[in-house]
């Protein structure tokens, strides 16, 4: 993974996801321009490689509400589920 542009303020993201003949292509635009790409060969580790690639995105400046969220919600539902418990 490597990221191609860096704008450092407020973009729009999308993931785009692929079939590809061995595994599946991951993709991320930053306002509409391709940004980051990798290859996974599980389908499992989709929703882990564009959640890294969006926090990486949110950590170099690229910030939207979408990146903010891949970022920082790890954990935060079990979190909530707990206090609810209480």
């Amino acid at each position: 993974m490597r990221m191609q542009n860096v704008m450092v303020g407020e973009c729009v993201h999308e993931v785009k996801v692929t079939r590809l003949g061995s595994g599946w292509g991951v993709r991320v635009f930053t306002n509409g321009v391709l940004n980051q790409q990798t290859t996974v060969y599980s389908r499992q580790d989709i929703g882990a490689a564009a959640r890294d690639m969006l926090r990486m995105e949110d950590k170099c400046g690229n910030i939207s509400d979408y990146a903010s969220r891949a970022r920082h919600r790890v954990g935060e539902k079990l979190i909530e589920r707990r206090m609810e418990e209480e």
